[in-house]
């Protein structure tokens, strides 16, 4: 692939008002790039290889120089100059201590002897002094504006991580002292702790915006996943992303392939519609793959995101609720998954009959002020399996009290098939088995139970799950089926055991779809693209 061409330097323009704050022109904001590739490498060929990977997918390289250690910090220029030769795009230097994140022991002292060095030799390059950018940390970016050092501000970045919990106030203040410096670009990256702290790194851009300020601002950690997908649309500068999963520079960057080809960040702006997924884990999911692949097959202008949710209620009055949310975003529904697919029926303002017939919520749809939800899972869950057995007069077993084993319950009682339930806790299961009109029992009576299929309506086996075997070889033997509703692994460990005892087995790969195609016909209206979405899925899980 041909490099992209780099745009003109831009005019530095900087001047500071009769306020002592900072203004800077519209073009000085812009910078030549969406999404930036952290390279972290122990070694500089490494580096090197990582970088060509990046080229070809990124608009900007982040070269992490304090990952490097075999690097000469008296003399760091022939790494430099490789690098810089690897490619043409933009290119970041960082070189960041271990306080923040990063990999280097390094004093305040041998990092401004460092930079000294390299911003001498880098300046000297007419080859790269147009396109380099240099990651400076705020003490560092002070204690060179008070030496009156010569740095070029106009491609500084000048950046703090914030490890700890974040609050209004910490922010607050480091923006202010990030906010003080004559830098192009401001970066503050916090630690999301919970999603809510997302919204800290959302208003921080508004404000940025109207100060005319070029910010970069993240929310690290997978609570945090939301700013590195909207960022961009929202205001920030641009997003970071790793080359390769396993190779991140902070916790929770996303691959650069999936911020462009599946989040289609470049592209998104805020008119763009979202719907996501709310549950907690939420790693494993692939619910974004799918309802993504559906939007850009179809050229919809919406993207799905995953969003680690652990306090239901703040996340529905902040996120969620059109006359209380705190983020100005056109949110068009969501996908509910474990925990919360009983809890979140006391937030929404009419539920489907179905989904009340079942007592749990998988599906919400937002339209205008109002919270509606539904549950695509019974037709998602019983569909696949009355392909395979008669339900009609069929015995279903099946182990686990929450909504899955709610909609998969109702959906099969409602084909004519006699229903048990079993789990460790038996009063919920008793609760679950009054409500759907099913037999309750304990789990270590699954051994003795006699039934056509045995199904897995539990999160055991499904990937990022502490494992555990939950239903041992001994019950497995002689069943006419075994059905795990657990997709991720496409071959969940159930599954693997069950083959081996000789069971016939069901993987809930094509209840994930079903359910999935028809929350795509609620949020869009229109008929989702399903063999583009299973070919997606299928590559993806095998």
């Amino acid at each position: 692939m041909p490099a992209r061409s780099i745009p003109p330097r831009p005019k530095y323009s900087m001047r500071f008002r009769a306020s002592g704050k900072i203004w800077y022109s519209a073009e000085v904001m812009t910078v030549p790039m969406k999404i930036v590739a952290s390279v972290v490498e122990s070694t500089p060929e490494r580096a090197l290889a990582l970088m060509a990977q990046a080229d070809r997918v990124a608009d900007g390289i982040e070269l992490r120089l304090d990952a490097l250690g075999m690097l000469p910090a008296d003399d760091p220029t022939s790494v430099l100059a490789s690098a810089i030769g690897a490619t043409e795009k933009p290119i970041i230097l960082t070189y960041r201590p271990r306080e923040e994140g990063g990999h280097s022991d390094v004093s305040l002292f041998d990092r401004q002897r460092f930079w000294s060095r390299v911003l001498a030799w880098t300046e000297r390059r007419a080859d790269a002094r147009g396109r380099l950018f240099y990651d400076l940390e705020v003490d560092l970016a002070e204690a060179f504006r008070d030496a009156a050092s010569p740095v070029p501000w106009d491609r500084v970045i000048v950046s703090h991580h914030h490890r700890e919990a974040a609050s209004p106030e910490v922010v607050e203040a480091m923006y202010a002292r990030l906010s003080a410096l004559p830098a192009r670009l401001l970066k503050l990256a916090i630690f999301a702790h919970d999603i809510g702290d997302s919204l800290l790194i959302f208003r921080l851009l508004e404000r940025a915006r109207q100060q005319r300020r070029a910010l970069v601002g993240i929310a690290m950690g997978m609570a945090g996943l939301l700013t590195r997908i909207l960022g961009v649309a929202y205001g920030s500068a641009f997003t970071y992303g790793a080359v390769v999963a396993g190779r991140e520079a902070a916790p929770g960057q996303i691959p650069v392939s999936d911020l462009r080809a599946l989040y289609r960040v470049a592209e998104i702006g805020r008119g763009t519609a979202v719907v996501g997924v709310i549950g907690y884990p939420i790693g494993h999911s692939l619910s974004p793959l799918v309802h993504n692949v559906g939007f850009r097959t179809l050229g919809l202008n919406f993207v799905y995101v995953p969003l680690e949710v652990v306090a239901l209620d703040r996340f529905m009055r902040d996120f969620v609720r059109p006359e209380t949310r705190r983020l100005s975003w056109p949110l068009r529904g969501l996908s509910i998954t474990i925990p919360h697919k009983v809890a979140v029926m006391g937030f929404v303002d009419e539920v489907d009959v179905l989904a009340r017939r079942v007592g749990a919520v998988n599906t919400l749809v937002v339209e205008g002020e109002r919270l509606r939800g539904y549950n695509t899972d019974v037709a998602g869950g019983t569909e696949p399996l009355a392909e395979r057995i008669t339900l009609e007069g069929a015995h279903v077993a099946i182990v686990g009290a929450g909504g899955a084993a709610r909609a998969l319950a109702y959906g099969v009682r409602e084909r004519g098939a006699r229903v048990s339930l079993f789990g460790r806790r038996l009063e919920r299961v008793r609760v679950l088995a009054e409500a759907v009109g099913a037999d309750a029992h304990a789990l270590d009576e699954l051994a003795d139970s006699v039934c056509d299929v045995l199904i897995n309506a539990t999160p055991v086996g499904m990937a990022g799950y502490p494992e555990q075997e939950l239903i041992p070889d001994a019950v497995l033997r002689h069943r006419p089926l075994v059905y795990d509703l657990v997709y991720n692994p496409l071959e969940t460990p159930l599954l693997r055991r069950a083959k081996r005892m000789g069971c016939p087995v069901l993987s809930g790969v094509e209840m994930f779809l079903r359910q999935a195609a028809e929350q795509f016909r609620l949020w869009t209206g229109v008929e989702p693209p399903l063999d583009a979405m299973r070919a997606h899925v299928y590559t993806a899980l095998s």
